[in-house]
């Protein structure tokens, strides 16, 4: 926006800024900001129209940093559905309060919009690091960050960005890992449900990188089926009808997360289609329920745990320290189980 103000120090607008926009004194703009009733309902209006305008956050952490640390740390992630992200933030939080440092989880419902909003809250109640999930987020975002000057670390992603700590792992290469493992049994009929792909990098790049084996190893990524659902069971469910209703089923399917997979298993359950026998399954993430499908569900280990370990690590360490933290990339493991075998012979 061409006329915002931007503070030398803050690299935003500052407290001043929005008092002239407003044209009030800065205890008024103070007191609206602040949410002190005794002000009119004009001079509010033009405060908080000014504050928007000009993009104004109220710094919590510059505010308690001055005095002391406020000794807490955001971590928004998008959901709190089947745990998916549970173990990374029991990582993150166990280690942070080894050192006395507190969490605060907000959920974004895979809306970069709202996770912007969930960020401005955070800054405003001092956090001093920022936890997010994956690499895509939006420029308003990165932009508060960097001009609150609130240090952040991207999981589930090994991509950087050019300033804070990308600490998790390749999607693509999970993603052909899977393609790989399904093709060394022996199939060239494979299928794909996928964790919808918009605003979502992590579900993007299973995608790719499972086409990209397919393409590697000689066969038309084109010719292989691809459904995206959001991470219910019962899109799984449904997904895995729209691919046993093909004309040439696929003998494999690889499910961009264990929830997905679960629903792929009931529905070849309710319909007896053997597994492996007529369909294998491979699922994303190795939560609890992968051991509680019928078969047991063969899937990809994400390294949770150690995650949200190593990006507490980097928050909690000296900045002379954190350049060479910024970057980890763990690996990802294959766990065999129950749900997938050898191709059929009429897949051949």
């Amino acid at each position: 926006m061409a006329g915002r103000a931007q503070g030398p120090d803050s690299g935003g607008a500052k407290l001043i800024d929005v008092a002239r926009l407003a044209n009030c004194s800065l205890a008024t703009a103070s007191r609206v900001l602040n949410g002190n009733p005794r002000v009119g309902q004009d001079e509010r209006e033009r405060v908080m129209r000014a504050a928007a305008d000009l993009g104004y956050v109220p710094n919590g952490s510059a505010r308690a940093l001055r005095s002391t640390r406020s000794r807490l740390v955001g971590a928004i992630i998008p959901t709190l559905d089947h745990a998916i992200y549970a173990t990374m933030v029991d990582g993150l939080q166990a280690k942070l309060a080894e050192s006395g440092v507190s969490v605060i989880i907000s959920t974004s419902h895979y809306d970069l919009d709202l996770e912007f909003e969930q960020a401005r809250l955070l800054v405003e109640r001092g956090a001093e690091s920022i936890v997010l999930v994956g690499s895509a987020h939006s420029a308003q975002t990165m932009a508060l960050l960097d001009q609150k000057r609130v240090d952040y670390v991207l999981t589930y992603t090994s991509v950087a960005a050019d300033t804070g700590a990308a600490i998790g792992f390749d999607n693509e290469k999970a993603g052909a890992a899977a393609a790989r493992f399904l093709m060394d049994l022996g199939h060239t009929r494979l299928g794909m449900i996928a964790g919808i792909t918009t605003n979502n990098d992590r579900a993007k790049g299973r995608l790719d990188g499972f086409l990209a084996e397919v393409a590697a190893r000689g066969h038309d990524p084109e010719a292989v089926p691809v459904v995206e659902g959001a991470y219910k069971v019962e899109s799984g469910r449904q997904a895995m009808r729209s691919l046993m209703d093909l004309p040439v089923r696929p003998t494999a399917v690889f499910c961009g997360s264990d929830i997905l997979a679960t629903g792929a298993i009931k529905y070849c359950q309710q319909q007896g289609i053997a597994m492996p026998k007529e369909i294998s399954i491979v699922g994303f993430d190795n939560l609890e329920i992968a051991e509680l499908t019928a078969p047991e569900l063969t899937t990809l280990e994400v390294p949770a745990r150690e995650m949200g370990t190593l990006a507490a690590n980097y928050i909690l360490a000296p900045v002379a320290q954190k350049r060479y933290l910024r970057q980890t990339e763990l690996p990802i493991r294959i766990i065999v189980r129950g749900s997938t075998g050898a191709a059929p012979k009429f897949s051949e």
